[in-house]
């Protein structure tokens, strides 16, 4: 039985250690364009996934007519690469391959799934040998290399078909057991790469003899290139918040932030509606302490005229106020004001049609209130004629 995972020999440099976390995103640039970001090892239980990014292809095809696939990966599983250049081979939608920093073993071959190939000037592509691991006896291992030479000439026609090279010739050429390392310029000359474009301060930060792990470094922290960076940093920065957000994925977070949002739009909600009552309830009061204050007056108890002090005591301390209000002895006023006065005009600024109307009237056109508030006399009158008091 063969227990193998079978790669094109990741370009591997312990110097270099791969983002984590990283490796994929969805940045939309507008005029119906969105970039894929392929940005680190292909497979694995934290690399580009194969399964994530087919179903993103399929899914964008139907959003986007224009892909951008932006690369920076040392290389990884052969069956994830294949399934990830044949989602980009057979996109529906215009796909233009993009290789920032590094293109190497298997993410090399994605690159050039047949679409047009684009490298920044300082990028490199890099083509070599499927190795592999398997266990057991001797036709295991007679079983392994013919998997690894099938792959080998599968990957060949892949070459092939980008470069105009018989496949043949590119077994022989770049499948002997060494790397095949090739600049911007280089994979131009040959047919591999279709346009070179420069990435704004590469060189100045890269010179003209940067190492591969330079080119990689610099394009995993291109900020300036594209939402993507920003976007990942944001990510960062929200699972750094807590435990809980540490722990999901970029799609988790999404969905928490999204849960989150609404019980905050639901906390808003329900603290206008508090704000309401509570302004409501204030209002009553202010009501209620000027009606009391309007009968305290209209009883004899104090001058109008010093109803404003009252009304800051009982703002204070509406009870104690109360007690001290109802303890003053309550005086008739002289000459209170009498339905007749009201009717005719004697009571200035008393409405003719409240003193017109009966009690029962009044009380069903629910102005008793209003009569209670603002006519405290009137009211008085009123309720006497009312109940032949």
């Amino acid at each position: 039985m063969i227990e193998a995972i079978f790669a094109p020999k990741v370009f591997n440099n312990s110097q270099m250690p791969m983002p984590k976390g990283k490796f994929f995103n969805l940045v939309p640039t507008g005029n119906g364009r969105v970039s894929v970001m392929l940005y680190g090892d292909i497979g694995g239980d934290e690399g580009v996934s194969p399964e994530r990014i087919v179903s993103e292809m399929a899914y964008l095809a139907q959003e986007y007519p224009f892909i951008d696939v932006h690369i920076n990966s040392n290389g990884g599983e052969v069956f994830a690469g294949i399934a990830i250049f044949n989602a980009l081979k057979d996109s529906k939608s215009n796909v233009n391959i993009f290789v920032d920093g590094l293109a190497a073993s298997i993410a090399g071959i994605i690159a050039l799934c047949g679409k047009p190939l684009h490298m920044s000037r300082y990028s490199r592509l890099m083509l070599h040998s499927v190795s592999g691991s398997c266990k057991g006896g001797a036709r295991d291992m007679r079983e392994c290399a013919d998997l690894i030479d099938g792959l080998e000439g599968t990957l060949a026609d892949m070459i092939s078909r980008k470069c105009g090279m018989p496949s043949e010739q590119v077994k022989l050429t770049y499948f002997d057991g060494k790397d095949h390392w090739f600049t911007a310029d280089e994979a131009a000359r040959i047919g591999l790469c279709d346009e070179i474009y420069d990435l704004t301060g590469a060189a100045q930060a890269l010179g003209s003899a940067p190492t591969n792990e330079q080119v990689y470094q610099f394009a995993a922290h291109y900020d300036s290139k594209s939402p993507k960076n920003q976007n990942m940093e944001f990510i960062d920065k929200i699972k750094s918040l807590n435990d809980t957000f540490k722990t999901l994925t970029e799609d988790a977070i999404v969905d928490e932030v999204k849960k989150l949002s609404n019980e905050a739009a639901k906390v808003e909600a329900l603290q206008a509606k508090v704000n309401s009552l509570e302004a409501q309830l204030k209002a009553s009061k202010a009501a209620q302490i000027e009606a009391f204050l309007n009968q305290a007056v209209s009883e004899g108890r104090f001058a109008a005229d010093q109803k404003d002090n009252y009304r800051k005591l009982m703002e204070v301390d509406e009870v104690t106020a109360k007690e001290i209000i109802n303890a003053l002895p309550a005086k008739a006023a002289a000459g209170a004001p009498s339905i007749k006065d009201y009717l005719n005009g004697g009571a200035a600024g008393a409405p003719k049609d409240l003193a017109q109307m009966s009690w029962d009237e009044i009380d069903k056109a629910d102005r008793l209130a209003e009569l209670k508030e603002k006519y405290p006399e009137l009211y008085k009158a009123k309720y006497k004629e009312a109940f032949n008091l």
